[in-house]
């Protein structure tokens, strides 16, 4: 699958630690594409998500190389690559990150990220911009074999609405809740997170990440990308990287509903 986008910019998320973040700091990139937020999918709650666990270890019910859509490359990341990341989710976890009460509550609850270096797993989903243009994009995924009950509350998320940073007045967070691709045996939800930064000179740029929350048969995944644009009032989102991220996130959840 080739990625045909506008430019390129470096997606810098601060506020909410998510795997998108923890995955760009590891692998150092410095290009990231756009994504869509999907209005028009429908929810992925299902009445069937108690079936038994997989038998299979959670390193084998992520992704692997020749199952991403696409064509798309898998990389695992190995977990000490994500330790600094991870550090630094657990240390802006103990300190207040947003005014808003509801939004600062889910900018520090207990993520997938949480569990990257310990008992979860972290891979990058990469594609190439074009034909012409050697840019990747990377989507991260991420996955951790317990129920994360917060991080799968959609209320909480949708309790957010917008608030500022407390360390950055500068910066706004707006937040919007929508329904994930629907997988039978599934339930999740999708986190529009954008981050508007307005500078000393007024000109205003926005980093957006979006995050699929997901879980089936007792695995909580999160599957994710971010992007960057210079006008808040400009959409910085690409269908067809909103497309290969609703499609990564689909391969993922029915890979861990059809595992043994």
């Amino acid at each position: 699958m080739r990625l045909r986008t506008r430019t390129p910019r470096r997606a810098a998320i601060a506020g909410l630690a998510l795997v998108t973040a923890a995955t760009l700091a590891a692998c150092s990139s410095d290009s990231e594409g756009n994504e869509d937020a999907g209005n028009e999918t429908q929810s992925s709650e299902s009445a069937d998500t108690s079936q038994d666990a997989p038998q299979a270890p959670i390193e084998e019910l992520a992704l692997a190389e020749g199952e991403a859509p696409g064509g798309g490359v898998v990389q695992v990341i190995e977990r000490p690559m994500l330790q600094e990341s991870v550090d630094k989710l657990v240390a802006d976890q103990g300190r207040q990150l947003m005014e808003n009460p509801a939004c600062d509550k889910v900018s520090r609850l207990e993520t997938v990220s949480n569990h990257a270096t310990t008992d979860g797993v972290t891979v990058l989903v990469r594609y190439k911009q074009s034909e012409v243009d050697e840019t990747e994009h990377r989507f991260g995924v991420g996955m951790v074999d317990t129920r994360l009950d917060e991080f799968l509350d959609r209320s909480l998320y949708e309790a957010c609405k917008t608030s500022k940073s407390v360390t950055n007045p500068a910066v706004e967070l707006v937040m919007n809740v929508q329904d994930a691709p629907v997988v039978a045996g599934t339930e999740g939800f999708r986190v529009i997170s954008d981050f508007i930064t307005t500078q000393p000179d007024g000109t205003q740029q926005i980093s957006r990440a979006v995050a699929l929350h997901g879980f089936a048969r007792g695995n909580t995944v999160s599957v994710e990308y971010a992007a960057r644009g210079n006008d808040p009032a400009t959409d910085p989102v690409l269908p067809t990287a909103a497309g290969a991220l609703d499609a990564i996130y689909v391969a993922q959840m029915e890979k861990i509903v059809n595992a043994e």
